[in-house]
């Protein structure tokens, strides 16, 4: 007869025993339950796990083989035909939108199948790389689920290569042509121009410096026949300015920043940027990228000509530099025009206190004068200088209060008085251009109403000479002359 203590023992082990199965069961249906086939997202839409537990997506009219090892024999069934169709290959056809639950042998898999595709985007279109480099080119669908599937191929050119997940690789100087498509005939096509790797890079400016609250494009140089595409862009001062990928500086508080490249190759170059305030007469939010043209004028102020000149400016979102006559500001309607150029962020310049000096004439004083005089009305300096009737001498060089603007565009206003010839002259400037004019003239009013909404519808932007420099790029010293800014 056994003891207590063996029938106790006895039961332990047993206890155990079944305890030790019931954890080799549950990790053999475990390890069965995560033995499903990995479906193949770049064949037939998106592979993922979700809270839905969608495995897969197509969409209408599209035809995907499900991946079967060589001599496996695997069942296929759909448990609605009338969205997905699948043969006994594993040949699953999508047919109408909606989700259907399908089955592969033991693996159990949800489709959902989404309206065809209607078109194409890429990621880029045109670009350029060096031999060597790689780029992954990306395709998506406008307002759809749908972002695989697509098919790569070169379609002109021996360039580059690319495989079925978009990679690029850049192998010979020259050009190419990728088409990609979708199973349903969508295309969308990029060219790559292929040059040598870098064998340095620099950038348009190793020193710029940009006013807080405006946006400035450093372009890259690279020499020619070499070209990189992945280039690391970045600031080392974040809090001063930013910048993007393609070089473009955005200034966020007044400071200096060091911004640098770094090629795909490891070459490097910077620019040392500096964000101040801006001045009074040059205006954020201006558009680089379409042409300008500066209006000068000469002689004034006239208050009942030049207010009618600075209003028409105002209402087109116009600005123009004035070349003022220092002793013609002393009178108080005169002076009130001077005030209103400051207030609405024109730019002031000095044409000499009384005008009466040409050339070698031309004195310190008569510099000077115009400059105080023009404090004293506005509570601005000049900050350009034009020489009557345009000559110059060694003493307006060596003391002007600013670079020294001369024109590309003489409307002969002066000679002319004539509103009509005054406009037709006006219009023949162009991007860059400086025109010369007198506001002291109505005739000159009356062409400026004109042509100003004109230019403007055109396309033109209508600036002062130091943000023409500016949105140019190009900087302007004191005591250099300049006719235009391109």
């Amino acid at each position: 007869m056994k003891s207590k203590s063996s029938k106790k023992t006895m039961i332990l082990l047993a206890v155990i025993v079944v305890a030790v199965i019931i954890v080799i069961i549950a990790a053999v249906c475990n390890s069965n339950g995560s033995n499903d086939k990995p479906v193949n997202g770049d064949a037939a839409g998106t592979a993922q796990e979700s809270a839905d537990d969608i495995d897969l997506y197509m969409g209408v009219g599209q035809i995907y083989s499900y991946p079967v090892s060589e001599g496996e024999k695997m069942k296929f069934k759909s448990y609605d035909k009338d969205i997905v169709t699948v043969d006994e290959n594993g040949a699953i056809t999508a047919l109408a939108m909606g989700t259907v639950k399908l089955k592969a042998g033991k693996d159990k898999i949800n489709i959902d199948v989404i309206e065809a595709p209607q078109s194409i985007i890429l990621n880029e279109s045109t670009f350029s790389m060096g031999i060597g480099e790689t780029f992954n080119l990306t395709a998506t669908v406008p307002d759809s689920k749908y972002n695989a599937g697509f098919l790569f191929e070169i379609t002109s050119g021996n360039a580059v290569t690319v495989d079925q997940s978009g990679k690029i690789t850049a192998v010979s100087a020259g050009k190419s042509e990728i088409t990609v498509s979708t199973y349903n005939g969508c295309t969308a096509r990029c060219s790559v121009s292929v040059g040598n790797p870098p064998s340095s890079v620099s950038f348009s400016s190793t020193e710029k410096n940009i006013f807080l609250g405006t946006k400035f494009k450093l372009d890259v140089v690279f020499p020619e026949g070499c070209a990189s595409m992945a280039n690391q862009i970045k600031s080392d001062n974040e809090k001063v300015c930013t910048v993007d990928k393609d070089g473009l500086v955005s200034a966020l508080t007044e400071g200096t920043a060091n911004i640098t490249i770094t090629t795909f190759n490891g070459k490097s170059a910077a620019c040392k940027i500096t964000v101040t305030e801006k001045p009074y007469y040059i205006r954020t939010g201006l558009d680089p990228n379409k042409p300008m043209i500066a209006l000068t004028f000469d002689d004034g102020p006239n208050a009942s000509s030049t207010n009618r000149i600075l209003q028409t400016l105002e209402d087109n979102n116009g600005s123009a530099t004035f070349f003022i006559v220092g002793n013609r500001s002393k009178s108080t309607a005169n002076s009130e025009a001077v005030k209103r150029m400051v207030e609405k962020g024109f730019q002031l310049g000095n044409h000499t206190y009384d005008h009466e000096h040409y050339g070698k004439q031309v004195t310190v004083e008569d510099i000077t004068k115009c400059n105080d005089i023009l404090h004293e009305v506005s509570g601005q300096y000049p900050s350009a200088f034009r020489p009557t009737g345009g000559y110059l001498s060694d003493t307006i060089k060596q003391n002007s209060c600013g670079p020294i603007i001369l024109w590309s565009v003489d409307t002969l206003d002066w000679k002319s008085r004539n509103a009509d010839s005054v406009y037709t002259n006006i219009l023949k400037a162009s991007d860059g251009d400086i025109v010369l004019m007198h506001d002291i003239y109505g005739s000159t009013a009356d062409a400026v109403e004109r042509a100003v909404p004109e230019l403007v519808k055109n396309g033109y932007q209508i600036v002062n000479v130091a943000e023409l420099a500016y949105y140019k790029d190009k900087t302007l010293e004191k005591g250099t002359t300049y006719y235009s800014v391109h």
